[in-house]
């Protein structure tokens, strides 16, 4: 696979393909319910940049990176099935932290307790454990990260 990742609009129909998927698979994990939280909702001005990756034409990721409230929220990466474990996902959040280091030295994530794969993956890339954030308070299944981008320690 030879993909590229290019900046799109939050809103280009092929990420918003992508979330939807997202989304399927995590009514498939979690259940209908955790949806109901109003948790998940993305305001799209709030959107800092969207990132889309192509394999050819094809649209196999996404992620986004956002403000909420103070924080510098990194949002819905996916990667379709297909190109897990091929290190893509790696290259992707790299991609997405290097747009967050233009604004901030700290970003945040947002994950839940059963994406086993997406928690090791952060734990690699220097992502630390810290204190479950509003809205995700009202979510179980919560797991909420930080990282420093300049380097440091301290989350």
């Amino acid at each position: 696979m030879t993909a590229r990742i290019v900046e799109v609009d939050f809103l280009d129909p092929r990420a918003v393909a992508l979330r939807s998927r997202m989304a399927e698979e995590m009514a498939e994990l979690y259940g209908e319910a955790r949806h109901g939280t109003g948790a998940e909702g993305i305001d799209p001005d709030s959107v800092l940049a969207c990132l889309l990756v192509l394999d050819g034409d094809d649209p196999v990721g996404t992620v986004s990176l956002r403000r909420l409230r103070d924080l510098v929220e990194i949002k819905r990466m996916y990667l379709m099935p297909s190109t897990r474990g091929t290190g893509l996902a790696a290259r992707l959040l790299a991609e997405i932290e290097a747009r967050a280091g233009a604004v901030t030295d700290r970003v945040v994530l947002h994950t839940g307790e059963r994406q086993r794969a997406a928690i090791a993956l952060y734990a690699r890339s220097g992502y630390e454990p810290i204190e479950v954030y509003p809205p995700y308070d009202r979510v179980p299944e919560s797991v909420c990260f930080a990282k420093h981008l300049d380097g440091t320690d301290s989350v």
